[in-house]
């Protein structure tokens, strides 16, 4: 936390140019590796730490604070390490056996093709918002299997393969979170290693091959109902630098027809109010779920379906909280707070697009758990 603390005003200041060039900075990964911040829920055996859920939310969540862009490529790549542990022991020794900082980035949207061959598959296909390419050694993706068996349906598997075999095709031309060069990615006839696979429905379910090799709880918990969490937690950081700018901005600005400041206005304080609300509700509406979800692996249980879609429900109504805190918020700065140069605008924008992820939908998840509770079949399987 002290690592993640220290490089908040380092990360404000390069905020602006990182998102200009539409990427990290080289810099800014290197300090992120030297924190040992990539390592958060990286397997012990690696040079890890294996951090619970609500240890990773606070430290990526610090980051936010002073650049979102570049929580959102620290959350999402430290997550990847955790996947990688689920995959095979071999498939691990072939990522850090040699480069034991080498980081992951990963879709796990279906859109490839994996053909059987001797020893494994032949995989084409192309996925987009592939966060963290720019800094990935390796990468995971989802594709689309046969059946292992005659009339079965087709499977889906996540496949592990080098960064080098990947084409990215710059498509990263956005209005939020542009720091984060989520660009897309194809694949053309690429060989994957049997071994180099794991099963989409075993993820899910909090399983993995790797588990034999890595008994922390924390590889045991279920991949959909908890990969958002790498994505709300840089949200959650955005709302509350925006809400630590804003107090002190509010002490110092002076209004033209008075001179009296900001913070004196009745209207300033109540929006900072309601603000800081919402920001401490979804806070610990994430961390009560996270604990609940980690207590569970930690006394050999898996996460009930129940709460796999609390946890999708309440993960969609936090970052509507905290995306409405922060337009509240952008009203305070006033017109200085549309300068290119004011974090304001820039926490607004980036705030609206990571609440634009799929995975934070709110008419998707709230759906998912409405149907649940009303003994319903629950008709997506995002959890």
């Amino acid at each position: 936390m002290e690592r993640a603390r220290d490089a908040v005003p380092r990360l404000r200041e390069r905020a602006q140019a990182a998102e200009l060039a539409r990427r990290v900075p080289d810099v800014t990964i290197s300090e992120l590796q030297a924190a040992q911040l990539f390592d958060l829920q990286k397997p012990r055996r690696f040079g890890g730490f294996e951090l619970g859920m609500p240890e990773f939310i606070d430290i990526v969540a610090t980051v936010g604070r002073g650049c979102g862009s570049t929580a959102w490529i620290l959350g999402v790549t430290a997550e990847r390490a955790w996947l990688l542990a689920k995959f095979s022991a071999q498939a691990q020794d072939d990522v850090w056996g040699s480069q034991r900082n080498a980081l992951i980035t990963s879709s796990i949207t279906p859109n490839g093709k994996a053909v059987p061959v001797p020893g494994g598959y032949r995989v084409t296909g192309r996925w987009n918002f592939v966060s963290g390419i720019d800094c990935a050694d390796w990468c995971v993706f989802s594709t689309t299997a046969p059946p292992l068996g005659e009339g079965g349906a087709n499977r889906i598997i996540c496949v592990l393969l080098p960064r080098a075999e990947c084409q990215v095709i710059d498509t990263w031309h956005v209005a939020g979170l542009a720091a984060t060069g989520s660009r897309d990615v194809a694949l053309t006839d690429v060989y994957i290693p049997e071994h180099r696979t794991v099963a989409m429905l075993e993820l899910k379910e909090g399983g993995g091959p790797g588990l034999a090799a890595n008994k922390a709880p924390l590889f045991r918990l279920p991949l959909i109902a908890l990969n958002p969490f790498a994505i709300l937690a840089p949200l959650l950081g955005i709302a509350d630098g925006a809400l630590e700018l804003t107090l002190s901005g509010a002490r110092e600005r002076k209004l033209v027809t008075t001179g009296a400041s900001a913070a004196s206005q009745q209207i300033v304080q109540m929006k900072i109010a309601e603000s800081a609300a919402d920001i401490d509700a979804a806070r610990a509406l994430i961390l009560s779920d996270c604990r609940e979800s980690m207590q569970a692996v930690e006394h050999g249980c898996d996460v009930p379906v129940a709460l796999r879609l609390q946890v999708r429900r309440n993960q969609a109504y936090c970052a509507k909280l905290l995306v409405a805190a922060v337009d509240r918020l952008f009203t305070i700065a006033g017109g200085r707070g549309i300068y290119l140069d004011n974090h304001m605008q820039r926490a607004f924008r980036d705030a609206h697009a990571a609440g634009a992820h799929l995975g934070l939908s709110w008419d998707l998840c709230g759906t998912m758990w409405g149907q649940h509770a009303l003994g319903l079949e629950v008709t997506n399987a995002a959890y």
